[in-house]
């Protein structure tokens, strides 16, 4: 399935195809970066193993989804090298409640730069695009940039689950967007 890239100001968010990420699973990292036409960081099969495996089962049972799930965050370099900084997506299309939930991750040398808002803000963008404005994110009480990411956002935290693979979460929800921005009154001028 042919999936336009989403594009921000300075990456493209590039869907990750079911033969990616079996080129992932299989560690074939040479035929990924020709399947994703990018260069793909040589731990990206480890870091990214358990979404890997449910999402290419996923695709296998329901290969329309493709679109709302993973995507790779590619940058082109000045010389016009495209490299993968990170992935993004959402963990399923919208369900009953029409509600999306982010998922993202930045590998160590890009981190601290802003990357993860600017994508994150992108995939709200497609999604609404789509008709979605719901969205939630469960985030490790640890993850400190995330919740960060995320509190800017406006998200509400309501609730906390504990994750098989990642232990517990905090989970936030976000109704509406783009987010409302509180109107701010400039200050007056000093009275002579």
């Amino acid at each position: 399935m042919a999936v336009p890239p989403i594009p921000t100001k300075r990456f493209e968010l590039v869907s990750m195809s079911m033969r990616f990420m079996e080129l992932l699973v299989a560690r074939d990292l040479e035929a990924a970066e020709i399947e994703i036409g990018a260069t793909v960081p040589s731990n990206m099969p480890d870091t990214l193993d358990n979404f890997l495996q449910f999402r290419i089962a996923d695709l296998a049972i329901e290969p329309a989804a493709q679109p709302w799930l993973g995507r790779a965050i590619v940058q082109t370099e000045p010389g016009g090298t495209r490299r993968i900084v990170g992935s993004c997506g959402f963990h399923s299309p919208p369900g009953p409640d029409g509600r999306v939930e982010v998922g993202y991750r930045v590998e160590p040398p890009y981190r601290r730069q802003g990357v993860a808002t600017e994508v994150v803000h992108a995939l709200f963008d497609w999604a609404n695009e789509h008709g979605v404005d719901r969205f939630r994110a469960s985030v490790s009480p640890g993850n400190v940039p995330s919740l960060a990411i995320i509190t800017g956002l406006g998200f509400t935290q309501v609730g906390v689950q504990i994750d098989d693979i990642d232990g517990e979460e905090l989970v936030f929800e976000l109704d509406g967007w783009p987010p409302v921005r509180p109107w701010v009154q400039a200050p007056s001028a000093p009275m002579p």
